[in-house]
């Protein structure tokens, strides 16, 4: 879900498919120190091995769409196709299947049939030229697919799937057709902005990799920081949030860390002239909007048009957030558990309590 806005301030707050608990962090430290060495983050550090990653079975999805025709700002996939590229690069077998085209803010939303079926079309995607011969050494060819809502060929009036859709559709049926026993890992990104704070429930990207975990695959999103002037808009960290991504997986791989309880939402910041790159640091998700979000205008109890603008965030209150890491450019890294159950330290008690108001 991108965002022009960076936080100021940390975040304290509502259930979410929450982040573990700050309890949780000290684990997560322990995991990230072992991971990335608790050292200052690079933009491209260079891999262990030629291939790394070598046969790792890896699909791509992301909340931008497939397309990539974007070529100044990268808003419809770019950022998947510098995931793709540094992948194949490590030796990953990768596989694409995303949302025919934009689908940002669409959070874990599924398409679902009513009294009939709904079709749900898988159609190949020619790579844009500056990406189509990254994955060519690869089984799967780095193969590229949209996916949209029509029994005929998608077009530029098709209604797209969603992300949740896509990653359902792959994982339940489409990947097979390539993996017999499916991918080892799902990524969804490189998301064109940020996915942290209050907005990061609806972010299309963090629902497709909630959705993989339904399925008890490992997986990651990613994230890029979109800057604050629209003139530095092209240089939203695209290459480097996909250098980072495929060291942490290689790291993690090396570490076999790779588990299916496995959810995490990374975001790298933008990093402005004068600036430095900080470190990688655990983190849980924050409370403040950062699209500081707001309704203008007056409508009568009959209905009318309000006025959706981006403002300034919220300010920040909760310890260790991810809107505080971005804003240190940090790279944050927040362990997720792709769950809306209440935590064990409030939710028994609330449930004791309606039980006993209702005699059971």
């Amino acid at each position: 879900m991108p965002s022009t806005m960076r936080p100021t301030q940390p975040p304290t707050g509502r259930p979410r498919h929450r982040s573990l608990p700050i309890q949780a962090l000290a684990v997560g430290a322990l995991l990230l120190a072992t991971l990335v060495g608790g050292t200052t983050a690079t933009t491209a550090a260079p891999a262990a091995s030629t291939s790394p990653l070598a046969g790792l079975k890896i699909l791509i999805t992301n909340d931008d769409s497939a397309q990539g025709h974007d070529a100044t700002f990268g808003t419809d996939g770019k950022g998947l196709y510098e995931l793709r590229k540094a992948l194949c690069g490590a030796g990953a077998d990768v596989l694409v299947v995303a949302p025919w085209s934009q689908q940002s803010g669409a959070g874990a939303g599924m398409t679902t049939p009513g009294f009939s079926p709904v079709p749900l079309t898988v159609q190949a995607i020619a790579p844009p030229t500056a990406y189509a011969s990254d994955c060519s050494g690869a089984a799967a060819g780095g193969a590229v697919f949209g996916v949209c809502q029509t029994a005929g060929p998608c077009s530029s009036s098709t209604p797209s799937a969603t992300p949740a859709d896509a990653v359902n559709v792959a994982l339940s049926r489409f990947a097979r057709t390539y993996w017999p026993t499916g991918p080892d890992l799902v990524l969804s990104g490189v998301n064109f902005g940020e996915n942290v704070g209050a907005t990061l429930d609806h972010s299309g990207t963090v629902g497709a990799v909630i959705t993989a975990h339904e399925y008890g695959v490992p997986a990651m999103a990613f994230g890029a920081e979109v800057p604050h002037s629209l003139a530095q808009i092209p240089l939203v960290p695209f290459s480097q949030t996909a250098a980072f991504a495929t060291d942490l997986i290689s790291s993690m791989a090396k570490q076999k860390k790779l588990t299916s309880g496995l959810v995490l939402n990374v975001n790298y910041p933008f990093v402005g002239a004068g600036e430095k790159l900080g470190k990688a640091v655990t983190t849980v998700a924050g409370t403040s909007d950062d699209l500081g979000l707001t309704f203008t205008g007056d409508v009568p109890r009959t209905g009318g048009t309000y006025q959706l603008s981006a403002g300034s965030p919220t300010p920040e209150t909760r310890k260790k957030a991810d809107t505080t890491a971005l804003a240190n450019n940090d790279i944050s890294i927040t362990p997720l558990d792709g769950d809306w159950t209440a935590p064990s330290s409030g939710g028994g008690n609330l449930i004791a309590l309606l039980l006993g108001l209702l005699g059971l």
